[in-house]
């Protein structure tokens, strides 16, 4: 990507019903926008890949050969001053009505991250200074947390594997706990109440549709309290 896409998409993800809406085309799973710009002098032509990637085109209505320099550091002049306030302006239309905010590190967590937030209007909180991209959900009737999203080396998890990974904690109900550890990608809960919660690694191997039913559970279990033997 180029320095002004770098810039403007910057945390952010695309949302494929907000691009069709702003009238992007989809092919192939992909999604192209075009749109004629300085006069008709030149077609700005994009293209969303993914749920990240985005690709670029200018070309020359005349010589129909693509135009670049307006993304070379230090060339000067009004002519390309102009483009690039165009070509700017346009990404970060694109970027306010086509993207959503990334919250956290990986494209699944951020997508049940908007499921949450519309469902039960809750929003992630950064408590860590020193771990800006962990946070956690909590039940606003309450305060209860319900959701814990970590960056962690895979090897916490399985000494027989490295690398930085994402992972979600929720609360299980007890009973649940020793079938989920049974599933691929489903561990004991990493800093949390073992008893309790359960760890999923978010690399898009578990479905959405059982987190989100996993989810739905944590926020239920959130919401109990506990009955003294007094109370009893």
């Amino acid at each position: 990507m180029d320095r002004f896409t770098l810039k403007i998409f910057k945390n952010r993800f695309f949302d494929k019903e907000k691009l069709l809406k702003f009238g992007f085309k989809e092919s192939n799973n992909n999604f192209f926008y075009s749109e004629t710009i300085i006069d008709g002098q030149f077609n700005l032509i994009i293209c969303i890949k993914d749920e990240t990637t985005i690709e670029t085109k200018l070309i020359d209505s005349i010589s129909n050969e693509e135009y670049r320099l307006h993304l070379i550091d230090g060339v000067e002049g009004k002519f390309v001053g102009q483009i690039c306030d165009v070509y700017e302006k346009i990404l970060k239309e694109i970027a306010d009505k086509c993207c959503k905010r990334m919250y956290f590190s990986s494209i699944q967590a951020n997508r049940l991250t908007d499921w949450i937030i519309k469902k039960y209007k809750d929003y992630p909180e950064f408590l860590w200074d020193k771990s800006p991209r962990c946070g956690i959900f909590r039940n606003k009737n309450n305060e209860k947390w319900y959701v814990v999203l970590l960056n962690i080396d895979y090897s916490k998890l399985d000494k027989t594997k490295k690398g930085e990974i994402e992972v979600l904690n929720i609360k299980v109900d007890k009973e649940d706990i020793e079938y989920l550890l049974k599933t691929k990608g489903f561990y004991p809960a990493y800093h949390m109440n073992k008893m309790n919660w359960i760890t999923i690694i978010l690399n898009g191997n578990i479905s959405d549709d059982k987190i989100k039913k996993l989810i739905d559970r944590s926020y239920i279990l959130s919401q109990k309290i506990k009955v003294s033997k007094k109370q009893r």
